[in-house]
């Protein structure tokens, strides 16, 4: 496997076009009132949707960690240390009632892989190299940044098929990294495999065979399947990792002019009336923008993008760890203890942002060193997430490492420390 290949061709190419064509919806709606309109209620709407389904898995997943299926989070460690991933991502389990799936996203600044209950199960079943694949996959997705990326080019989705190539180009990369993370293309074709016909008979199914359907099943019924998914075709994939591991696999192609045929009429026809409703639809907009007022009020966009309900700039600047923004928030009066809809205050936030130095600023204007959100306290998040010389800093301000949190685990507890003695050398010996 080279590692130079990992990457597909087409997903630079794929970016740049959705960025480009993204740019240029935002800078419409900055100078149209109704695109603005259109712009936010879309945004709202989509946020909206994301957090209740997120928070639906934080409140109701089992959640990854020492004491929660410790094997899984050790194999979980060890490859976002491979991948050189900064901050490991929390990882749910989910039930998925026979659907068999993982994915990876972020929860209000917070990178999460979500693995359905059908594939967790593999780590009990003798399938742990297929299931590490999954989580490298996901976990590709977190180090290379695609969340962020698809959030900024969301205006893409109007042009047809644009998203959805460039997300398979993505898939494409993220099992080329997975398989040369785990150094097992095998494992990596086998997980692949299980995705299309389940845990019970993957490994029954004949590999070149199912790679021979590439060209059988080569229509335009199939052809349009693909380019309206985000995913492509699995024979498509496990081919792709084939010919990453072995240049001399046999390689199948589609009948290309079977699909031409059966396409053209069938995009010909969908396209017409997609771009007719757009034109309709931007004319109208237009025709109505017409009879509004000139309104020459200042424009102004959110410093930090997204925030849970209740987030204040103080919060958000602390959860970036921007020192300057931090330091001109609490200068402006905000209330340092002021807590969002999960009832973290910007010390809490500051947690995640890995500065030290913000961690002090907030110290100094009054935070509580005994905070807590609706999970747990501010010490036993930071020594969760290995910030440990931030720890010492809140012990140091009277921090109380046994005082539980709404989990009933205290910072202590993080760790497995005994004693306090215990726990503050073993977070010293941990720097």
């Amino acid at each position: 496997m080279d590692i130079t290949k990992i990457q597909s061709s087409r997903e630079t190419v794929y970016f740049v076009i959705s960025l480009v064509f993204s740019i240029l919806i935002y800078a419409a709606a900055v100078v149209s009132i109704i695109g603005i309109a259109i712009a936010l209620t879309i945004f709202v709407i989509l946020l909206f949707a994301n957090a209740i389904m997120l928070g639906s898995i934080r409140g109701n997943g089992v959640r990854i960690h020492e004491r929660q299926f410790p094997d899984v989070y050790e194999r979980v460690q060890i490859l976002a240390k491979q991948m050189e991933l900064k901050k490991v991502p929390d990882v749910f389990v989910v039930q998925s009632e026979g659907a068999l799936n993982a994915f990876a996203t972020r929860f209000f600044g917070r990178d999460m892989v979500v693995l359905y209950s059908e594939v967790f199960e593999l780590a009990r079943e003798q399938g742990q190299e297929e299931l590490d694949f999954i989580i490298a996959h996901e976990l590709a997705h977190v180090k290379r940044r695609h969340v962020w990326k698809n959030l900024l080019i969301l205006p893409a989705g109007f042009l047809p098929f644009l998203s959805e190539a460039y997300s398979r180009s993505c898939e494409y990369t993220c099992d080329r990294h997975a398989a040369f993370t785990i150094q097992n293309a095998a494992a990596a074709k086998r997980a692949l495999t299980l995705l299309g016909i389940g845990k019970k008979t993957y490994l029954e199914v004949n590999e070149d065979a199912y790679r021979e359907q590439i060209a059988t099943e080569t229509n335009a019924a199939v052809w349009l399947s693909e380019v309206l998914s985000t995913h492509p075709r699995l024979p498509k994939r496990i081919q792709a990792i084939e010919q990453f591991d072995n240049s001399d696999a046999r390689f199948y192609e589609p009948n290309h002019g079977k699909i031409a045929l059966g396409a053209t009429l069938m995009v010909g026809v969908v396209g017409a009336v997609y771009f007719l409703t757009i034109a309709l639809f931007a004319g109208g907009a237009f025709a109505f923008s017409q009879i509004l007022p000139d309104i020459d009020e200042p424009l102004y966009e959110e410093e930090y993008g997204f925030g849970v309900e209740g987030e204040t700039s103080l919060m958000s600047a602390a959860s970036l760890g921007d020192l300057a923004a931090t330091e001109e928030s609490i200068a402006n009066g905000e209330d340092v203890h002021a807590t969002d809809a999960d009832g973290s205050d910007a010390l809490m936030y500051a947690i995640y942002s890995g500065n030290i130095a913000v961690i002090q600023v907030l110290l100094d204007a009054g935070a509580d060193v005994n905070t807590m959100d609706d999970y747990s306290t501010v010490l036993a998040s930071a020594v969760m997430m290995g910030e440990y010389e931030m720890a010492l800093l809140l012990i140091e301000n009277g921090a109380d490492p046994s005082l539980p949190g709404p989990d009933g685990y205290n910072a202590m507890d993080q760790i497995e420390a005994e004693s306090e003695a215990e726990f503050l050398e073993m977070l010293r010996s941990g720097q």
